[in-house]
């Protein structure tokens, strides 16, 4: 397999080499801040990131996050009816939600109990972050595949800025939004938003639920106040989210009709309110200091509970020669989710336990350079604990019947990366990195656990090049992932579907290229990638991990007809997979599919821009999930199926000042 794996980096890399002989003319200048809190250039990171600018989810007609994030080279977005969109970095299935962090500007929003993307809309995007693989030294625990890093639109230092839009489309679906924006004085930055949704969606619901359509609705308030050599600046988002949702169908259903009503049908509806504020100052040529809070607060009205958590970093950053330095930071979380309702165990009704969740931890990050070489290493000890209810139910009933307090302590939690980049021209870098990336069960894990509780480890190693020549920027890497106690839902038993580490090492190999070709009016991109995750060991040995599909690719293309007018397409391309919890590959892989969109824009001189597009051109059907149902009481084990949505078109109005 080494051969084999080698052999996959000579082959992505020697493609690259293909291109060495042309002069580049682009410059890599994108600065990201999910690497290194204080900005740091793209191409002096030894580091897989991809970076959404607005223009692009602009281009692309994107209406979510899910959307955005679509065509990312290794990058996979489910999404089931009703569930907020799961990200998949690499190929971790269907734990994909615990194994990536989510940032909102900086601060944590996927710790105790998840957080709903879609109350984050696409117009107060500026970018999106996307790191693989690497980010376990700034954010610990569950950067296991990655982070995503989603940067909302900061306050301009204009005198009055706005605009405001509206969108029709498909199953009776509106979006609007309104935005102003301003400065007081030369150093106050202020800006207000509002975004707003409705749709019947896709399928059709519980009889119950005719005629009842889905909502968002988000607010936002930004404030900035400009220092010399830094700034403070205060954030707050207000959302709602109500979702109907209806449940799977089984294959003959599926195939009849995708849009008919599941197994099951009901609604979430959550509440979001979160706070962040940011202090940064230069104090010399050789001391930045950098301060991020937030506090993140979500009720769910249809589970009636509510989910709170704090979070703070302060880091130094110490520069002790040209382009090298190191930075010193620590972060705290403290999380609870209060249960309001009573429960009913064992015929007396009483209230459940608080699940809490607290974590401590340091790092520190050195960059060295010598020359055209920078060396990076990076080293976290982090502590996690755990208060939570262990719940029993009945399992002829599926009555609660029991719940048991309990707590865990995970101290030894140490992190560690190392990086090589070698800068060998004014464009382009090679790059190697380490990195150990731990994660830790989370309380939806222990909830659901019988036996030991293990931390999960991944080894990561990744090599990788970036650079522009002529009209071409070119990204690729290779990676080798090996996991050991890796955590997942175990339902091949169906008397004991259960939460429990492998008791193998599950490793991954593959690749990824990202390529972007600029002509005068035209812009093509190729984006794929492709990993193997096998089983290697244990009672799945020689077994391929379930839930994910061996090539993901995208192609698209941007032209500009004339001034102001712009057509796109993108095409997405999703090979076949085994269900998301066959892990004994017990069902044959399936669900590959290609779907394409486009749209088309028009924006005049006075600031006035029309749009339409259509989503999934050719109405192909696929699901956005497959699993597998095997329960004791009911027919043999099968596959079931969360349809995604079929052909939607849309059309809209913009304008700005």
């Amino acid at each position: 397999m080494k051969k084999k794996f080698m052999l996959l980096a000579l082959i992505v890399l020697g493609s690259v080499s293909a291109f060495a002989e042309e002069s580049p003319v682009l410059e890599l200048k994108q600065t990201v801040v999910t690497s290194d809190s204080f900005g740091t250039p793209v191409r002096e990171t030894a580091k897989n990131i991809t970076v959404i600018g607005a223009k692009e989810i602009k281009e692309k007609g994107a209406k979510t996050v899910a959307d955005a994030l679509r065509g990312v080279s290794g990058v996979v977005v489910r999404q089931m009816d009703g569930a907020s969109p799961m990200i998949d970095l690499r190929g971790s299935g269907a734990t994909a939600q615990f194994n990536t962090v989510i940032l909102l500007d900086g601060i944590p929003v996927s710790g105790l109990a998840g957080f709903d993307l879609n109350t984050v809309p696409v117009e107060e995007i500026e970018k999106i972050e996307v790191l693989q693989g690497a980010g376990a030294v700034m954010y610990g625990d569950g950067a296991i595949g990655g982070v995503v890093n989603i940067i909302t639109k900061a306050p301009t230092n204009k005198a009055v800025y706005g605009g405001a839009g509206l969108e029709v489309g498909s199953w009776r679906t509106i979006r609007e939004n309104v935005y102003l924006g301003g400065k007081i004085g030369n150093k106050f930055l202020l800006n207000a938003s509002y975004s707003g949704y409705t749709s019947e969606d896709y399928r059709d619901r519980d009889p119950k639920y005719y005629g009842r359509k889905d909502f968002r609705n988000s607010t936002w308030l930004r404030g900035k106040y400009l220092l010399d050599n830094g700034s403070i600046a205060l954030n707050y988002n207000h959302s709602e989210d109500k979702d109907y949702y209806t449940g799977y169908l089984e294959k003959k259903q599926f195939d009849d009709n995708p849009r008919q009503k599941g197994a099951w049908g009901g609604y979430t509806y959550g509440i979001n309110d979160i706070i962040n504020a940011k202090y940064n100052q230069k104090i010399n040529d050789k001391i930045d200091i950098f301060l991020t809070g937030g506090y993140y607060h979500n009720k769910s009205k249809y589970q009636n509970n509510v989910t709170k958590e704090y979070f703070i970093r302060p880091e130094v950053k110490f520069t002790y020669a040209k382009d090298s330095y190191v930075t010193l930071g620590f972060d705290y979380r403290d999380g609870r989710r209060e249960f309001k309702d009573d429960v009913l165990i064992n015929g007396i009704s009483q209230k459940a336990p608080n699940d809490k969740r607290k974590s401590f931890a340091g790092y520190v990050m050195n960059k060295s350079t010598f020359g055209n070489w920078q060396f990076t290493q990076g080293y976290r000890r982090e502590k996690v604990e755990y208060k939570y209810s262990s719940k029993v139910y009945d399992p002829m009933t599926w009555q609660l019947k029991e719940i048991k307090p309990k707590s865990a302590d995970y101290s030894n939690n140490d992190s560690f990366e190392f990086g090589v980049n070698y800068l060998y021209s004014d464009t382009g870098n090679v790059f190697f990195n380490y990195t150990r990336a731990l994660r830790t069960p989370t309380i939806q894990d222990a909830g659901a656990w019988y036996g030991p509780v293990k931390t999960q480890k991944n080894d990561i190693f990744e090599i990788g090049l970036r650079d522009a020549y002529k009209n071409t920027s070119i990204a690729t890497s290779v990676f080798y992932i090996n996991s050991k106690n890796e955590i997942y839902y175990d339902k091949t038993n169906p008397f004991s579907s259960n939460n429990q580490n492998f008791d193998g090492k599950v490793r991954r190999i593959g690749a990824q290229l990202s390529l972007a070709h600029y002509f005068d009016k035209l812009t093509l991109r190729e984006r794929v990638s492709y990993i193997v995750p096998k089983v290697k060991s244990g009672v799945y040995n020689g077994k391929e991990f379930a839930g994910v599909s061996r090539w993901t690719v995208n192609a698209g293309a941007t032209y500009k007809f004339a001034k102001g007018l712009t057509a796109n397409v993108d095409a997405y391309y999703q090979s076949n997979a085994y269900a998301e919890d066959d892990f004994d590959n017990y069902f044959s892989k399936g669900n590959n599919y290609i779907t394409v969109d486009a749209n088309l824009s028009y924006a005049f001189e006075n600031g006035i821009e029309l749009y339409t597009g259509v989503s999934n051109l050719f109405d192909k059907k696929y699901a956005n999930a497959v699993t597998s149902t095997r329960s004791a009481w009911a027919p043999g084990p099968r596959k079931v199926y969360y349809p995604a949505n079929g052909r939607s078109v849309y059309a809209g109005i913009k304008y700005t000042f």
